[in-house]
């Protein structure tokens, strides 16, 4: 699939070149379009296909730490990341459903960069600030519900209300004819 994707990528370039060539404003504009379009055609098939197979990455919820595997660009590196829950400050998510992790210290959170070839180098986190991408939202939803208060979440509790007494007056009778408090 990647090599499909390069192959639109390169046939994309071709295009382009042939609409700086062409001396037609139309014709130069259209082909500037099919360019674009699919180069990102190229990509966001090749995106949807790394979505879809097994791709070894993984979330490893324990309860001091988290462990977790997530892809980083498009050439196929990836980013291993221990996680303490006692070393983070804040966490909140960001417009595209990542999670965001704002580190106070960083004594035994770890991260690591893995090549395609397997080699693995150092990953600095910048500003104490860590983003996860989580490929599977229930590792992520379990990790917001069960841990929000070690991963410092902040979580909403919503307010519920009761109608503890079940006495219906007469106006509840007459304005509430299926007795179902206006629902």
């Amino acid at each position: 699939m990647s090599k499909q994707m390069y192959r639109n990528l390169v046939l994309a370039g071709i295009i382009f070149a042939l609409a700086v060539i062409v001396k037609v404003m139309i014709i130069k504009v259209l082909l500037m379009a099919v360019a674009v379009g699919n180069a990102a055609v190229g990509v966001l098939l090749y995106r949807y296909y790394t979505l879809s197979r097994d791709t070894r990455l993984y979330t490893r919820i324990f309860t001091d730490r988290l462990e977790h595997l997530q892809k980083s660009g498009l050439m196929g590196d990836m980013l291993k990341v221990t996680l303490y829950y006692d070393e983070i400050e804040r966490s909140s998510q960001d417009s595209r459903g990542n999670m965001c992790f704002k580190l106070k210290m960083q004594n035994k959170t770890t991260a690591e960069k893995i090549s395609r070839r397997d080699r693995s180098s150092a990953y600095v986190i910048k500003d104490g600030l860590l983003t996860l991408k989580f490929i599977d939202t229930k590792a992520k939803l379990t990790l917001i519900d069960m841990l929000h208060e070690q991963i410092k979440y902040p979580k909403k509790n919503y307010n519920v209300i009761t109608d503890d007494d079940d006495y219906y007056s007469e106006d509840d009778m007459m304005w509430d004819k299926l007795h179902k408090h206006g629902l």
